[in-house]
């Protein structure tokens, strides 16, 4: 979104009925939250006790809905339509939490995109948009958010990167890039701000399944939903959004306050496996 419209914001309070004490007072925001790996881990840090930001672009009404369901769950949710690839709204995302909540505990940069071209084919722009939304972004929301946890010496920020920042194929070069600079920005911010209190750790999701929370506004009978099987994957199928969520959760919360500049993949063993072309 350009830095000079206005933002949608919506905000509903209520302390979380039915949720854990993992996270009881913190505050967290979560970029890319109307869909997928996203909303999965909105609903779970809320679910933990924590008070969630959300923030996506394009998908204004998905975001909207995944605050609504953290309200009607009892939770505090704050949604804010913002472009993570623009200082001037990263700075702005943090400001609305601050309002808020007066706080800010955990950072999950989650935003992304994953497009594929070769690279003859592959202009600067398409290059551009990759890298700033998937690398730039993490960069700029993590500077936004740092000065406050810097202020209580403490905080972690969990990046969302791919089993692509370590096996790739043809056609991602963008993409891998990212990813794997994602990777590498984790460990060198883990090392400068460890000292300091706040953590930097990397999740590295594998093919994931994310017909359980998709962009549209279609129902999904989430009880009764399983991952899609699949003949190449370890475990015989794809991962869960949710699966990728508690590991979120974990790095978020103290249960890993050793954890610092970590890179954990959750992809069924799809990286460990040697496949014979």
């Amino acid at each position: 979104m350009p830095s000079g419209t206005s933002a949608t914001e919506s905000r509903s309070g209520g302390q979380c009925q039915t949720m854990g004490a993992m996270l009881t007072g913190k505050v967290a925001i979560v970029t890319g939250s109307s869909s997928g790996i996203g909303k999965a881990t909105a609903l779970r840090l809320a679910r933990e006790g924590a008070a969630v930001c959300g923030v996506a672009e394009r998908n204004v009404g998905g975001g909207e809905a995944t605050a609504e369901e953290v309200q009607a769950a009892g939770g505090q949710s704050l949604f804010v339509q913002a472009n993570v690839r623009l200082g001037v709204d990263c700075t702005r995302v943090v400001e609305a939490a601050l309002q808020a909540f007066g706080r800010i505990d955990i950072l999950v940069n989650n935003a992304g995109i994953t497009r594929a071209s070769p690279l003859a084919d592959m202009d600067e722009a398409f290059w551009d948009t990759v890298i700033d939304t998937n690398l730039k972004s993490v960069y700029l929301m993590s500077r936004a958010a740092l000065g406050d946890m810097l202020s209580r010496g403490r905080g972690s920020v969990v990046n969302i990167s791919s089993v692509h920042a370590v096996a790739t194929r043809p056609g991602h070069a963008a993409y891998a890039a990212s990813k794997a600079g994602m990777c590498g920005m984790t460990r060198a911010l883990a090392c400068e701000y460890g000292p300091l209190g706040v953590r930097f750790n990397c999740v590295l999701p594998g093919t994931i399944d994310v017909s359980l929370y998709p962009r549209s506004a279609q129902p999904v009978d989430r009880p009764a939903w399983t991952p899609r099987e699949s003949d190449v994957q370890v475990m015989k199928r794809l991962g869960s959004p949710d699966e990728v969520a508690s590991v979120v959760c974990f790095l978020a919360s103290e249960e890993s306050s050793f954890v610092n500049g970590a890179t954990l993949t959750v992809d069924g063993g799809l990286l460990a496996m040697l496949r014979d072309r």
